[in-house]
């Protein structure tokens, strides 16, 4: 199962008003592509970003993970 399948089927599963963090378990460049996803998914009025969490380990303040809301 392909990365965008696991993330669209975890907010599939979600029920509307939910809110869930995704990508605490995946690594940092991996983040990039789950952003983009999600900004799609957003812009469809599946889901709302919520607030994105920058990591502080590199210095580089990635985004480590998303909260998003299912509408």
């Amino acid at each position: 199962m392909s990365l965008y399948e696991q993330i669209s089927d975890e907010v599939t599963l979600m029920d509307a008003g939910e809110q869930k963090w995704i990508g605490e378990d995946l690594p940092l460049e991996a983040m990039v592509a789950v952003e983009l996803l999600l900004q799609d998914m957003d812009e469809d009025k599946i889901i709302k970003v919520r607030r994105k969490n920058r990591e502080k380990t590199s210095g580089l303040k990635q985004i480590d993970r998303i909260l998003v809301e299912k509408l």
